[in-house]
């Protein structure tokens, strides 16, 4: 049996629709026997799989570089996620105060706006397909009205729909679009400042007061428009899975405090962003197997998610857990930088959705497609039926 656990692993291909299907239960039998699993993907790398480890290379960024973050390689530079210390922490000193809790709270009503114009356009039908009509184009809006701030209706539908291409396609066509977005938009702010986001961008200095390349910039904006993309949208799509699974959800959020109360465990139960990948710059033996110097990790978050030594029955929705130090947005100094951008997004969407619609259930006959790679797991096709909600 562990030869057939250890052959899944060397053939184990992330895109491939088969292989996702298994993996929870492959990362399960890796945590027990071989928590740093090695995969012939992309000519080579190791699964770290415990909780323990995944804390131990997220603690050590001068051993287990991000240079290389994703599980292939991307056309483009994805700072702050790819940059390492010391210059990591330039990046992060003026992305942060943007993504702060207090900075995001005037963006709420335009979210509460689109979320309900969302449904607006599905409440009368009594079926959605929910992914492509409601959790994309709502995470795709709220990004492009977040990190673009532009009130040009023509411009916001070019970067809603550019978004959405990248998170359906991955292609390097729909990056281009993106950052050829992004570009016009900061050259915007060099000729006009203003007061926003991408002004900020364009303003920063790193390294001893250098300005950003044009690289760094348009990899800055990349990473802001596409990093809550499958957080939010996966996570999303798994609540309203769980709506048509779990009779008390519904009446659990539909508690004005929420997601100050239940939003934790089903980030962690879903870990969209399940997968990232590092670079070993030195040899070690750090997690209990001999690394060496240009070796590729790819650090499970969601198996991290699911390990029992660090869990009380993993696999379960919890809400009574007293306490939930989930991966969902990763840990250490490359925690997402856009986690509190995403729990806003989840708290509106959710309670959008709630106030006019209930009783989700999965429509006749429909199939849930899945997602692979990165957001492994997730709906990525999810027609629903509903009722409307009344308050009696």
């Amino acid at each position: 049996m562990t030869d057939d656990h250890q052959g899944f692993f060397d053939r184990l291909d992330w895109f491939d629709e088969q292989d996702c299907a298994r993996l929870d239960e492959e990362l399960t039998w890796a945590r027990g026997a071989c928590p740093v699993a090695h995969t012939g993907f992309g000519e080579g790398m190791y699964v770290v799989t415990r909780y323990e480890d995944l804390v131990t290379v997220a603690a050590h960024p001068e051993i287990f570089s991000s240079t290389m973050p994703g599980l292939l390689s991307v056309p483009v530079a994805l700072p702050p996620i790819d940059v390492d210390p010391p210059l990591h922490h330039d990046f992060r000193a003026f992305l942060d105060p943007a993504f702060s809790k207090s900075a995001l709270q005037r963006y709420a009503p335009v979210l509460r706006q689109l979320a309900d114009e969302l449904v607006d356009g599905f409440a009368e039908r009594g079926e959605v397909e929910f992914v492509g009509e409601f959790a994309i184009p709502f995470t795709a809006g709220a990004l492009a009205k977040v990190v673009l701030d532009d009130d040009d209706p023509e411009r916001l539908a070019r970067a809603v729909d550019a978004v959405t291409q990248v998170s359906v396609q991955n292609t390097p066509e729909s990056f281009a679009a993106v950052a050829a977005l992004a570009a016009e938009l900061m050259a915007e702010r060099e000729a006009s400042p203003r007061q926003d986001l991408l002004q900020s961008i364009v303003d920063a200095t790193v390294a001893d007061g250098r300005p950003l390349t044009m690289e760094e910039r348009l990899g800055v904006v990349t990473v802001l428009l596409l990093g809550g993309l499958d957080t939010t949208r996966g996570a999303l799509a798994y609540i309203a899975e769980y709506l048509t699974e779990l009779p008390d959800l519904e009446a659990r959020l539909r508690q004005p405090d929420w997601a100050a109360h239940d939003l934790d465990e089903l980030l962690r139960h879903t870990s969209t962003v399940s997968v990232m990948g590092r670079v070993v710059v030195e040899d070690n033996d750090l997690l209990g197997v001999p690394l060496h110097k240009g070796d590729r990790l790819a650090v499970h978050w969601r198996s991290g998610n699911r390990d029992t030594a660090r869990f009380t029955d993993p696999a379960r929705l919890d809400f009574d857990r007293t306490r939930n130090p989930h991966l969902a947005f990763g840990v250490g100094i490359h925690r997402c930088v856009g986690r509190h951008f995403a729990r806003m997004q989840l708290d509106i969407a959710v309670t959008a959705l709630l106030s006019r619609l209930t009783a989700f259930r999965v429509a006749p006959g429909a199939e849930i497609r899945r997602s692979v790679g990165i957001s492994v797991g997730a709906p990525r096709e999810l027609r629903l039926r509903f009722d409307r909600f009344t308050i009696h």
